[in-house]
């Protein structure tokens, strides 16, 4: 019996410290950073939606831009710090940015014990729900029936899908960076499915507090962990710190699901399938960037080119970063937005086509 009760003692005294751990460095390293204003948007189904608005000081555009970060990601996604806050680069340029947070994330609604919703909410939710709500709100609040959409990883899959259905999806154009449309070819896929296949056997993935947990640890070589979402050498430790801390967010094993489903059957479908999302690519007719990058694990140009091939609009372009490409830097799937190189050279790309497509604010 006192052996039981040592066992039990030493197990609560090793959790007490994993908590203590994780707690002290997620106060150290939080960077406590939110839009402008804060706007929220109501589902049907009984979550608030929330997105940070970036105000310009001068408005030259008349469209908004949209942001949409990738799975397990935050508003953060694209405002971590200062010197890599495209959602700040972008309000600087002036545009009116709204950067949206999906259900279970930031300041967004999560479920909760005590309230009626679980975490099984689905990719179909978030299209659905959360998306049809935030751009219900943005066209309102900024008298815009038309919206640009800048989407990461997920975020692009999303944008990819919503202007797949025609009718009013509200958008004047879309860009996704490192989206891949066909997962099964990245890279890593073989290694990712078997390693994230035991996630999904359980309501909740906690991304979360894992990454709270190993943050102190990243940014120092070997560098093994980080090398999955980060090319060695092109994000500095204590940024690769402060985003593990401060982006990183829980998921369901719902969403996650679906993408090892689609890493084998190569279809981008609906939970039962019967809704492939990828052959009504070629129904878009707005102008669509593509950016990916040759270093990319999770989403490597191979994943990412088809849909450039795909989508049927006249105004497309493609572009693949890489030192075999005239680049200086290689990028990563996170790093293309968050790296020491990301502003010098991502950045541009991104604004420079936004200002190309956008509509100017006719001067006084």
């Amino acid at each position: 019996m006192s052996e039981v009760l040592g066992i039990i003692l030493w197990v609560a005294v090793v959790l007490a410290l994993i908590k203590l751990h994780t707690a002290f460095w997620t106060h150290y390293f939080d960077l406590r950073r939110r839009g402008d204003q804060v706007h929220y948007a109501g589902t049907k189904d009984g979550f608030q939606i929330a997105l940070h608005r970036y105000v310009p000081a001068e408005q030259k555009f008349k469209q908004p831009v949209f942001l949409c970060p990738g799975m397990g990601a935050n508003r953060n996604n694209f405002d971590l710090m200062d010197d890599r806050s495209l959602a700040r680069d972008l309000r600087d340029r002036g545009f009116d940015v709204w950067s949206v947070e999906l259900r279970g994330t930031g300041f967004s609604g999560r479920p909760k014990w005590y309230q009626p919703h679980r975490w099984t909410y689905r990719f179909e939710d978030y299209l659905e729900e959360d998306i049809q709500a935030a751009l219900s709100l943005v066209r309102k609040t900024t008298g815009s029936d038309r919206v640009f959409w800048v989407g990461h990883s997920m975020g692009g899959l999303l944008g990819y899908a919503w202007l797949g259905r025609r009718g009013d999806h509200g958008l004047s154009g879309l860009v996704t960076v490192s989206a891949p449309l066909f997962p099964g070819r990245t890279r890593m896929a073989g290694i990712l499915r078997s390693f994230v296949w035991p996630m999904t056997l359980t309501r909740v993935v906690a991304f979360r507090p894992l990454a709270r947990f190993l943050s102190p640890f990243m940014g120092w070589a070997p560098g093994i962990l980080s090398r999955i979402s980060i090319h060695p050498g092109s994000m500095r430790g204590p940024a690769q710190r402060r985003c593990l801390v401060n982006l990183v967010e829980n998921t369901t094993a719902a969403v996650l699901r679906p993408f090892l489903r689609w890493s084998r059957a190569g279809a981008l479908s609906s939970r039962g399938g019967e809704d492939d999302y990828r052959p009504k690519l070629k129904k878009i007719e707005e102008p669509v960037l593509i950016l990916a990058a040759d270093a990319d694990n999770l989403a490597s140009p191979d994943a990412v080119i088809p849909a450039y091939e795909q989508i049927g609009s006249e105004d497309k372009q493609l572009r693949i970063f890489g030192g075999d490409r005239g680049d200086d830097c290689e990028f990563g799937h996170g790093d293309i937005l968050l790296g020491d190189h990301a502003r010098e050279v991502v950045f541009p790309e991104i604004i420079e086509w936004l200002e190309n497509h956008a509509t100017p604010v006719p001067g006084p």
